[in-house]
């Protein structure tokens, strides 16, 4: 059997992607043959070869496997045929706005700037000229920056005007573009989620070219699920190139958001930034991005992370959707704190029987409340009998009840 032979067995028989230091320490390939490997990949039919390059001319290409690519289309469908198919066409500004408060607040909390969803509907009908925060500033400019999305074709020009609008009063003198140029001019960093160093944006004299090829590909003919998968492709990309010296990953998850809109509507890439944006899905969406990068932009594990977590939010959504459907049903509506309560602990992550305690939800909440607040909400959802509880060495234990709710898990 050849090392390209036994590297594909490993991946039908795995749940995920392997990456580059799983099949080094855990399935004792060398780096040579890792290299081998990258080359036969572009020799397996099974793999998505896309017109988007690297510096040296190597194409961006994916794994074309079912169980990677199949949670983008399951995701929409899932959505189609729930409480949440009344969002079907989310163009409808009315539902289109509500997603994009939440999606703004989501993506600005990824960069750790904070806001509240009060916060962005506030400044959503403030005048620009009357904001002196730059975190306001910072929340307008997107607000902005995805109506000019909805108005606008993607072309080059719009794409930095687009950015002008992100950036407008936020940019230091040395994140400055020069004067008439749509790129930096210089090398720029990329860091991770703890702002370290771990590399660096392609060559600024290629950025003119490698942008037009991004162009290029998202104004091509593709079918719908191409569609789906090509915004996710598009966010990974533009992160790649890293075209400006600040506001790429805003930019990556905009651009994003225009596409879905221009291109595949579907309300489940609306969900992308909320996803993202928690201690645990953070990281991983920064190793995705890094995995990819070290695999020679074999972009199977971004798509693999984005599909994911598409799905998993999607479910959240139709789940919490349902429930207070069911509630409405019984004469009961739940106030604003209970909704974000509700939602939260549909996400939190758990294991085993799906058992967490109070500390759990503060952790995944990143809110800094008291021990009775997040208690009493636990409570409250209790009494509803959203959660199950159960007592074990002098601390609550809590469950969503599935069953009575009859959740997609």
């Amino acid at each position: 059997m050849s090392v390209y032979e036994s590297f594909k067995k490993i991946c039908k028989k795995l749940n995920h992607y392997p990456t580059q230091s799983e099949l080094i320490y855990k399935f004792g390939l060398n780096h040579q043959e890792l290299k081998e490997i990258s080359i036969e990949k572009y020799m397996d039919d099974e793999y998505q070869k896309t017109p988007l390059t690297s510096p040296s001319g190597t194409r961006l290409l994916y794994w074309k496997n079912e169980k990677i690519v199949m949670h983008f289309q399951g995701s929409q469908d899932l959505i189609r045929n729930s409480e949440m198919n009344q969002f079907s066409d989310f163009r409808n500004s009315e539902i289109l706005n509500g997603f994009v408060f939440s999606e703004i607040e989501s993506s600005l909390a990824i960069e750790g700037i904070r806001s509240t969803r009060a916060q962005i509907e506030k400044l959503d009908q403030a005048n620009y000229d009357d904001l002196d925060q730059l975190n306001d500033i910072i929340v307008k400019n997107m607000l902005l920056g995805y109506e000019f999305a909805k108005r606008h074709d993607i072309t080059e020009e719009n794409i930095f005007q687009l950015y002008q609008i992100l950036s407008k009063k936020c940019l230091k003198d040395n994140e400055q573009l020069n004067p008439g140029a749509l790129y930096r001019h210089d090398e720029v960093n990329i860091v991770d989620g703890a702002n370290a160093v771990v590399d660096r944006g392609v060559d600024w004299q290629l950025l003119p070219s490698l942008m037009k090829q991004l162009i290029d590909f998202m104004n091509t003919d593709k079918t719908y699920e191409e569609h789906l998968i090509a915004s996710h492709i598009i966010h990974y990309y533009l992160v790649y190139l890293h075209p400006y010296f600040d506001y790429n990953g805003r930019m990556a998850r905009v651009l994003s958001f225009w596409y879905n809109l221009k291109h595949a509507p579907s309300l489940s890439l609306l969900l992308v930034s909320e996803a993202i944006n928690n201690r645990i899905h953070k990281q991983g969406y920064y190793n995705a991005i890094m995995n990819s990068r070290n695999a020679g932009n074999d972009i199977t594990y971004f798509l693999e992370y984005m599909g994911d977590i598409v799905l998993k939010y999607s479910k959240i959504y139709i789940n919490f959707y349902s429930i207070k459907a069911q509630l409405k049903g019984k004469g009961l509506l739940l106030t604003r704190a209970l909704e974000i309560a509700l939602k939260y602990v549909l996400a939190i992550p758990v294991t085993g029987e799906g058992f967490f305690d109070w500390k759990d939800y503060k952790d995944f909440s990143h809110d800094s409340f008291s021990k009775q607040y997040y208690l009493r909400l636990l409570n409250d959802l209790t009494e509803l009998q959203i959660l199950k509880v159960i007592e074990h060495k002098k601390s609550n234990l809590y469950q969503l009840n599935a069953d009575l709710w009859d959740l997609i898990l």
